[in-house]
């Protein structure tokens, strides 16, 4: 049974306490292990991928590395149901059931998500983040309270440098109140900064200029171009939703074992010829908006596809992780594509965020998580387009 919160100040202090140290120790833990996995991704692949841009390894090199680490994962996950890495809405979903969490193949997950995110596949940090929390915090406590692991999973998200992110991912179970996911999440915030020196994970777009409108004009022009950005985000999502559920449908892992390595030796053949749809994508977004990373429009709108198509072949063939920070790459190259294509029309942060926006509105079932998520990776950036993108893609979602 669920206990009520407390009643008394004293409890409720202690509660509080409690809270922020679990939040500070889910965030210093996960900043140290995924810091950490990042560090190795960048002796594999290059120092450059930690800047967003390119690697400069040679074919072979990547053909062999990847395939390795494909080899890794089949070997860790053959013939064992359950051993992959859940995603982070399937950890939140396991811990509102009491006895839920099923830590049988932990430790398993956890290194297959680090292979995964090393490896250079196209997934984000957040899956390995919340389940190594999870299982951290359920090894600590013996799953005895509930709460006390919501608080440092909460915490884990600290690497979105927004306290919102956690309330909001995880707002809306009985067990998650106001005194526990706040303090959890500030003490995450403060636990991941801590060990920032190992990755600026969630940077975003952090220290690009925002694009005003000039004129009265421009703003109106601003506002089409987030409508037309939200209709296109709502077809990415529709895209990797029935691209996901087709794979789904082929059952690739439970019929060859061995698939992961097919998946290594395509991400190798991507980091070579096509670098944009590898990796999680985060740091990706500052070079390409300051043009520090130039791609034709063609090749920007194949590579932001190619990304989309990615994240449901690593999903749904052994390569686990987590789908926001592709995503939201994916879409933004898409905005900026469509920029390129209509210059004349609206700003380049109406187009990305626009895109963002209706491309969330398909992946994630709460809005708000939706307008929190993407402010805090685009930096604030079209945060109007965002919320517009969002309404165009929720009125789509539900039509008749």
């Amino acid at each position: 049974m669920i206990n009520p919160p407390p009643t008394k100040p004293r409890s409720l202090l202690v509660g509080i306490g409690r809270s922020l140290l679990a939040g500070a120790a889910g965030g210093g833990l996960a900043a140290l292990i995924v810091g950490g996995t990042l560090l190795l991704q960048g002796w594999i692949w290059g120092a450059a991928v930690q800047h967003g841009l390119p690697s400069d390894r040679s074919l072979l090199w990547c053909l062999l590395w990847s395939g390795a680490i494909g080899v890794a994962l089949s070997l860790l996950q053959r013939k064992r149901a359950g051993s992959s890495l859940p995603e982070m809405p399937d950890t939140l979903a396991e811990l509102r059931v009491a006895g839920g969490l099923n830590m049988h193949h932990g430790l398993r997950q956890v290194l297959g998500g680090m292979l995964a995110l090393a490896g250079g596949g196209t997934l984000g940090p957040e899956a390995l983040m919340t389940r190594l929390v999870a299982v951290a915090s359920h090894v600590v406590w013996k799953g005895a309270d509930r709460d006390l692991v919501a608080a440092a999973m909460a915490g884990s998200l600290g690497l979105f440098r927004s306290p919102l992110i956690g309330g909001a991912a995880l707002a809306g179970r009985q067990w998650q109140l106001l005194w526990r996911w706040l303090p959890g999440t500030l003490g995450g915030v403060a636990g991941f900064v801590a060990f920032n020196g190992l990755s600026d994970l969630g940077g975003g777009m952090r220290g690009v200029a925002y694009a005003w409108p000039k004129n009265p004009g421009q703003g109106f022009s601003s506002l089409l171009a987030a409508v037309l950005a939200g209709l296109v985000g709502w077809l990415a999502g529709q895209l990797i939703k029935r691209w996901r559920q087709w794979l789904q449908q082929l059952r690739l892992l439970e019929r060859f074992w061995w698939i992961p390595i097919g998946t290594g030796l395509l991400i190798g053949l991507c980091l070579w010829g096509l670098p944009l749809a590898s990796f999680s994508g985060e740091n990706q977004l500052k070079p390409l908006v300051l043009n520090e990373w130039s791609l034709e429009t063609r090749v920007l709108m194949l590579s932001a596809v190619a990304k989309l198509l990615m994240v449901g072949i690593c999903l749904e063939t052994g390569w686990r992780g987590g789908q926001f920070f592709p995503v939201i790459l994916a879409s933004s190259a898409l905005g900026m594509g469509l920029h390129q294509w209509l210059p004349w029309l609206g700003s380049i942060d109406a187009w990305s965020a626009g895109v963002v926006g209706g491309c969330l509105a398909v992946l994630l079932n709460s809005p708000l998580l939706s307008v929190i998520l993407g402010l805090t990776l685009l930096q604030g950036h079209g945060a109007g387009a965002l919320v517009i993108g969002l309404l165009v893609g929720l009125i789509l979602q539900r039509r008749p």
